[in-house]
């Protein structure tokens, strides 16, 4: 894996290590206020770091930084099509601080992504966007995403 996936401008894309667990926790809990849940996260610095960086790892994380300081991150997982008979690359989380929008780092975390669902040999990748957030929605159809309008997410 290389040090650096992308850069956009001044934004450097580059994947997470275990000392960054305080970011993502940092970033997932303003993702968290952003969707109107701000008691919504239960993790902690421990879980992300066993769960992003031990032997059994069940998401990957990349990070944006803008002027060294990390702004941005997108939160993925595999998941597999079994009609396609692939992989699948879920973003399950993508979050740009609100002072660093329109910078470029949303799209350059996508590209990254992108680029991770392809050396990981991918079919697809998919994205999770709540309805109310048309800016959101904007974003994802801009770089080319299409809301399935005939599936609906179920959870238990």
């Amino acid at each position: 894996m290389s040090a650096k996936w992308g850069a956009v401008m001044s934004v450097c894309v580059r994947p997470a290590r275990p000392e960054d667990s305080g970011d993502i926790l940092r970033l997932l809990r303003l993702l968290a206020a952003f969707e109107g849940e701000p008691d919504g996260i239960a993790t902690t610095e421990e879980i992300l770091r066993r769960d992003g960086f031990g032997p059994e790892r069940r998401f990957e994380a990349l990070l944006a930084e803008l002027d060294g300081r990390v702004r941005g991150l997108v939160v993925t997982y595999l998941a597999y099509s079994s009609w396609r008979g692939a992989p699948t690359l879920v973003v399950h989380d993508l979050y740009v601080e609100e002072e660093a929008r329109g910078t470029g780092a949303g799209s350059a975390l996508l590209s990254a992504a992108a680029a991770l669902a392809a050396e990981q040999g991918c079919c697809r990748m998919d994205v999770n966007v709540v309805a109310w957030n048309a800016e959101g929605r904007k974003f994802y159809e801009r770089q080319g995403f299409k809301a399935l309008t005939d599936w609906l997410p179920y959870r238990r």
